[in-house]
């Protein structure tokens, strides 16, 4: 389920992977527990958007599928093949079944909502005029080439801006653009900067896609939809608020 670039993962998009799981070819006989889990959280995470597991999550479908055994003895343990292709595949299932139980909520940042405001010209325009009065704090009418970092962070991921914690390639691409430095920039000439260095990440993120993992706890699945339709409310009153701030 997902809307406004958030999507719940709810387990089932789990359940359409293949039964049981068909491991790497190998000269090998065996596998061992930590290959098999290693193989299976890949295939899971592949599933997920490249999303890395949570570890408690790891633990507890863990659980379900090692007996007595604790997480270092399993991990040693060496597993027939056509054994070993069945714990990973029950292990994928408890994956899905503590997700059907505790979803997460996460924001895929692939590029789209960017897109968006570049491909709408009066919304780019007027976005990229309040940033600027809001970085010219002296209403001198200049900014500095620096200033465009500021501008990205002010948009955020309610814009579909990664932080720049999680994407290092904005370095990158703001030192490809020259926004770096104390040269000042008229608005027009803000704009167009803005609009180069946006595009580059809207590319950059259709190639590989950021997750976020918001601070957010589902009580009630059943309440799933209604949840979503919030987080998307709470973007579009962000960007209007953004569009309105110093239009008084």
């Amino acid at each position: 389920m997902s809307a406004g670039g958030f999507t719940v993962i709810d387990g089932t998009q789990l359940r359409s992977l293949s039964q049981p799981l068909a491991l790497p070819t190998s000269d090998s006989s065996t596998v061992t527990g930590a290959q098999l889990l290693d193989f299976a959280e890949n295939e899971a995470s592949s599933s997920l958007f490249g999303l890395s597991l949570p570890q408690n999550l790891k633990s507890t479908a863990l659980k379900h599928i090692s007996g007595s055994d604790d997480d270092v003895t399993f991990r040693i343990k060496e597993f027939d093949r056509d054994h070993a292709s069945k714990l990973a595949s029950d292990y994928i299932t408890a994956i899905a079944d503590e997700l059907k139980d505790d979803p997460l909520v996460v924001c895929v940042l692939d590029g789209n909502m960017l897109k968006l405001f570049l491909g709408n010209e009066d919304d780019f325009t007027m976005l990229a005029e309040n940033l600027f009065a809001d970085l010219d704090t002296e209403d001198e009418g200049k900014v500095c080439k620096g200033e465009i970092q500021n501008a990205l962070g002010h948009m955020g991921v309610e814009f579909g801006v990664p932080p720049f914690s999680e994407f290092p390639q904005l370095n990158d691409i703001l030192k490809k653009h020259g926004a770096e430095g104390e040269e000042e920039l008229g608005q027009a000439q803000f704009t167009e900067l803005l609009r180069q260095v946006l595009q580059d990440i809207v590319d950059a993120l259709a190639d590989k896609h950021i997750i976020i993992i918001p601070n957010i706890k589902i009580i009630d699945g059943s309440k799933l939809r209604m949840v979503i339709q919030h987080l998307v409310f709470l973007c579009r009153e962000s960007w209007h608020k953004t569009f309105i701030f110093k239009k008084s």
